[in-house]
């Protein structure tokens, strides 16, 4: 029960965060070709690579396990909608039009994870023999996404970062915004509401600066606030779990 609250609870937020942002944008006066990536990194967290291993520590296993449902309709939306975000940049350059949906939707990656949860649903074992290059296949990816943001970083100075100002204004909202504003909404929840602030307070995720490198989207301005928002999370993450 906790894990279908949480993965509804997930999905309503993550959405409603995606809205949240649209008026937020003419707040931060976020110019046109950073607009789709800036909602983008706002509404979606590193929930995986950061938010499971802190879950962990912090409420244990049935933590972490409601959070690996928060995982679902972020896995769901982030493939489907970010895509969308992405081509908002890239249409608004004048480079492409934006990507029907059928195109997004029957990617390789969606169809992964169809079969991915029918495995798990039936039960269906797979052999040794692709069970073991599947593991160390994605134990490299998270690894290969930090290498691709670090060469879209490349003759960047952390001086210029920090002075970007949407950069700054979509760490602000990642880190401490959004996650306050979920403690407010949630704070009657007990477990179920530590879990899912603490997966929200989490830095933009990486895999952001990944979309962008797929579609064709603004590169630079995920990465930059991947590395600001996963550098600024060593403060703002303690400070929220005092929520809690």
């Amino acid at each position: 029960r906790d894990g279908i609250l949480t993965a509804v609870l997930g999905a309503v937020l993550i959405l409603g965060y995606g809205l949240f942002c649209i008026p937020a944008l003419r707040l931060f006066r976020v110019p046109e070709g950073r607009r789709g990536a800036w909602i983008l990194c706002c509404t979606f967290c590193n929930n995986g690579f950061m938010g499971f291993p802190i879950t962990l520590a912090l409420f244990g296993e049935e933590g972490l396990a409601l959070a690996v449902f928060l995982a679902i309709p972020f896995n769901l939306l982030i493939y489907t909608a970010g895509p969308k975000l992405v081509c908002l940049d890239r249409s608004s350059s004048g480079d492409m039009q934006s990507l029907p949906w059928g195109a997004i939707l029957f990617t390789a990656t969606n169809l992964a994870t169809l079969l991915g949860i029918l495995l798990y649903a039936l039960q269906i074992p797979l052999p040794a023999v692709l069970a073991a290059p599947l593991n160390y296949l994605s134990d490299i990816t998270t690894p290969l996404s930090m290498v691709v943001i670090g060469m879209n970083l490349v003759g960047q100075r952390l001086s210029g970062i920090l002075r970007d100002r949407d950069v700054l204004s979509a760490s602000l909202l990642r880190l401490l915004v959004l996650p306050v504003l979920t403690w407010v909404l949630l704070v009657l929840l007990p477990l179920v509401v530590g879990v899912i602030v603490i997966i929200m307070a989490m830095p933009c995720a990486a895999v952001t600066s990944i979309l962008a490198e797929s579609y064709g989207g603004n590169t630079e301005f995920p990465s930059k606030s991947v590395f600001l928002s996963s550098l600024f999370c060593l403060v703002t993450i303690p400070l929220i779990s005092l929520l809690l």
